[in-house]
């Protein structure tokens, strides 16, 4: 497998913000349903959630047998490297990714990633496109396409009470459909606040929204955030 060149040089560790974000990334493993794998500088994964095995018809056990390269179609293999490399240094991605699962034809996903969440891990997350949105349609690029992303934490706004409750229901997993249904709100409302959301937290797809809004302690887990069904 190909390695990135020079992996940057990760945040200082600070042991009490990495505990807060190991918790936080324990509760969304627990409780998504979007897959989410966490991946070394190497592109190798180390942990995945049960929908991100579910999607990849992996066991638990056999998540870190497994790379990045092993689920991206030979003909992007080549492309991802460099992604990578470019994603490591700018520290965040988002667009849509092209998925191969052996034994399958390739598939899109909208693809969300944060980089060094704990030092030199990398959390990803994928969002089917069949469950897609206004708003992963809107700022789609090729399928493939996704990018590096220059991480701008310090200029980012705190969401409202409304935009948090409805991102934790979409990191839960849920659609725009349900969430209406269980606030009592039209989808075109639910819509309109996930567009703020993202453009409050500098996100390109919702999967990149979901993925800073966990990261940055904005998704607040209860029994009433996980969908139904």
């Amino acid at each position: 497998m190909d390695r990135p060149d020079a992996a940057p040089e990760a945040e200082p560790f600070d042991e009490e913000f990495d505990l807060q974000v190991a918790a936080r990334l324990r509760a969304a493993f627990a409780r998504s349903r979007h897959p989410m794998l966490i991946a070394d500088d190497h592109r190798r994964w180390v942990a995945g959630n049960e929908a991100a095995c579910e999607l990849l018809g992996l066991a638990q056990e056999a998540v870190s047998w497994h790379t990045m390269d092993d689920f991206t179609p030979l003909s992007e293999r080549p492309r991802l490297k460099q992604q990578w490399v470019e994603f490591l240094a700018r520290g965040e991605a988002g667009g849509r990714y092209e998925l191969y699962v052996p034994g399958h034809e390739p598939f899109p996903v909208e693809f969300g990633a944060i980089a060094n969440v704990l030092p030199r891990r990398h959390l990803a997350l994928f969002i089917p496109a069949d469950e897609g949105s206004a708003e992963q349609a809107a700022t789609s690029t090729r399928v493939g396409e996704w990018r590096a992303l220059m991480a701008a934490r310090d200029g980012r706004l705190p969401l409202s009470k409304r935009e948090r409750e409805i991102m934790t229901l979409a990191a839960a997993g849920g659609q725009s459909g349900d969430m209406a249904e269980s606030l009592y709100l039209s989808p075109e409302t639910i819509k309109s606040h996930i567009q703020n959301a993202m453009a409050k937290l500098g996100a390109h797809t919702r999967a990149h929204a979901v993925a800073i809004a966990l990261v940055t302690g904005q998704i607040a887990w209860t029994d009433d955030s996980l969908p139904s069904g």
